[in-house]
């Protein structure tokens, strides 16, 4: 495969008095398992070398070429594509209640318009989220959170769970409660852009796995990590264009890493020359496909 000579700008990160305390708890914890690698495949989203080399396969909002975004429907396809992870996107109503969406407003992928965040869960209970994708899907639902725990329950499958904008503490206890109250700890990590809130999920819920999401990595992507306590790094292919060794040096940190959001085949061939642990994408039907066969 062709090197790609794109060159991102890197971005520099403020070191903060959380970042270092962040970083000795990992090392703290890097001292307690003896090794990186004992931490890395304690990891939901486990390694690549647990993986037998290929690189696990996310469902970006449950199967989208099957059914429509963030759906139920969405996640059993997902499921039934044989998808190893089910990602998705938690967003708050209106009363605090936590369902499943991805955009701010309502106006895409439902019949209403609006931001989400000024309705109430009984409000979007009436709105039909499946008609935008194809009359098969009218009236279908936007689930709760509550709502998609029980089939991740009753799967083999893991799930990265990616917090939508800014979370307080308050709003993460029922999330966190769910989590636990399905026995799903060991098989979800909490992602987020938001650097508050991973540390108010870090506080909260020290022993649930946290994913950072950057566009692009900084120049210390391992203390980056550190200062929110996260085992897992997502990010755009990009990211690895300046340095291609990034990822393995991740990964000898102790860290998965997770690339966004890959839907051609040749892309998919670069994340895994790279070495990552999971890529994320739109065709996991597809995805699972030319994987096996690679692996024959």
């Amino acid at each position: 495969m062709p090197r790609l000579r794109a060159t991102p700008r890197p971005y520099s990160v403020r070191r903060t008095a959380a970042s270092f305390i962040a970083s000795i708890a990992l090392v703290a914890v890097l001292a307690i398992d003896h090794t990186a690698a004992t931490v890395y495949a304690a990891q939901p989203l486990g390694s690549l070398g647990l993986n037998d080399g290929v690189p696990l396969t996310i469902a970006h909002r449950g199967d989208p070429a099957a059914a429509p975004e963030n759906t139920m429907p969405a996640f059993e396809a997902a499921l039934a594509s044989g998808a190893d992870v089910l990602e998705l996107d938690l967003r708050m109503t209106a009363d605090e209640q936590v369902v499943v969406f991805h955009d701010e407003v309502l106006d895409r992928t439902t019949n209403a318009t609006g931001a989400l965040v000024d309705r109430t869960l009984a409000e979007l209970r009436t709105l039909d989220a499946g008609s935008w994708y194809g009359s098969a899907w009218a009236g279908t639902r936007i689930p709760t959170f509550d709502e998609f725990l029980p089939l991740l329950q009753g799967s083999d499958a893991r799930a990265l769970i990616e917090l939508k904008g800014l979370w307080t503490v308050e709003a993460l206890r029922p999330i966190i409660a769910g989590i636990y109250r399905h026995g799903v700890q060991d098989r979800v990590v909490l992602a987020s852009f938001e650097l508050p809130t991973l540390l108010e999920l870090w506080r909260e819920a020290p022993s649930l796995h946290r994913a950072v999401i950057v566009r692009r990595l900084p120049e210390d992507p391992v203390d980056f990590a550190a200062s929110v306590g996260a085992s897992t790094v997502v990010t755009s292919l990009r990211s690895f264009r300046v340095d291609p060794e990034a990822a393995h040096m991740l990964q000898r940190a102790g860290l998965t890493v997770v690339v966004y959001t890959l839907n051609r085949g040749d892309l998919w061939q670069q994340a895994h020359d790279l070495g990552v642990d999971g890529v994320v994408t739109d065709a996991p039907r597809r995805l699972a496909t030319v994987q096996g066969a690679g692996q024959g």
